[in-house]
């Protein structure tokens, strides 16, 4: 069986879910008008692709759906939807992928924009398929500043897509009725900024600390990465990707005093490119490891065999 046709079958489910995303949204946005976005890498030993379709609704202002996979065996789904800020409606996430069912990986959540907002309709929602798919009570570090404390987590666990797909269209369901049919325009100038500013915090956080696009900007380069990111943050408001790119550390700032030992720019750099939220574990195992084989300056050799060593930790 080709790559292609791989990937193809292990994107059913999402067709699945994608599916059942637009039908739950219909009224809400126009399943019909969409703008998409692809690209596709296959080499040997590589195969990364990712297609992006980003709608638009009278109260949503930009829903992205993208399906991707980074490796044989390891893809998802993705869908931010992010509402227009003259509304009081809660952002939606969702992140599903990993290596499904053994080690799925699954994030969700109806993300408060305002601290006003009624989280009761998803709580109850969150609270009973947590139980039914026994999900711990936990949050995710990264994501805790801009997501409520209903989100549902999954971190490479075994999971079964398809039984978390009644939770998807459960908290869908939730997103329409109980917040999206309700809302009303709400021009109050002090309201829409304070909304603006908890949009573009939780844009900024998810770009930041989001895994796949180091991989897109290693394999298609940079501007096919930005067009990416465009099509998950732009709109408004947008991320204005230049300012939410972190510059690399200055070279031979990283040094261990404890351990004695310093890192090379290339080293640096190399872990620069994974999630924010990743570096820092990243940076402890990789000098611990130097410690154990006495070497004094890290080089992006020793990071490439740590990440070969310990990828499953290294990983989202």
């Amino acid at each position: 069986m080709s790559d292609e046709r791989l990937v193809q079958g292990e994107s059913r489910i999402w067709d699945r879910y994608e599916e059942v995303f637009l039908n739950r949204m219909q009224g809400c946005l126009d399943r019909d008008d969409y703008t998409e976005y692809c690209s596709f890498r296959h080499a040997a030993g590589t195969h990364v692709e990712a297609r992006s379709r980003v709608y638009q609704g009278s109260k949503l202002d930009r829903v992205m759906i993208n399906q991707y996979a980074l490796k044989r065996g390891r893809g998802g789904l993705v869908i931010f939807g992010f509402p227009c800020v003259e509304y009081a409606i809660p952002s939606f996430l969702l992140h599903i992928g990993g290596m499904p069912p053994e080690r799925t990986l699954a994030i969700m959540d109806l993300s408060p924009s305002s601290p006003t907002l009624d989280m009761g309709p998803f709580a109850a929602v969150s609270a009973a398929h947590r139980a039914a798919l026994d999900l711990p009570a936990t949050g995710v570090e990264w994501l805790r500043s801009v997501t409520s404390p209903h989100l549902l987590h999954c971190a490479f666990k075994p999971l079964d897509p398809e039984r978390f797909l009644a939770t998807f269209d459960a908290t869908v369901t939730t997103w329409r009725d109980a917040y999206i049919d309700p809302a009303t325009h709400d021009g109050d100038a002090a309201s829409v900024q304070a909304r603006r500013e908890a949009v573009l915090e939780m844009k900024r956080i998810l770009f930041q600390n989001d895994p796949a696009f180091p991989v897109f900007t290693r394999t298609f380069g940079r501007a096919m990465s930005d067009v990416l990111a465009e099509a998950a943050f732009g709109g408004e408001p947008g991320l204005a990707l230049a300012e939410a790119i972190e510059p690399p550390p200055a070279p031979g700032s990283w040094v261990n005093k404890k351990l004695g030992i310093a890192w090379n720019a290339d080293a640096q750099e190399r872990v620069h490119e994974a999630p924010a939220f990743l570096r820092p574990m990243i940076r402890r195992i990789i000098e611990k490891e130097a410690a154990k084989e006495g070497v004094s300056l890290i080089a992006v050799d020793l990071v490439k065999r740590c990440e070969q060593k310990y990828r499953s930790r290294m990983e989202l």
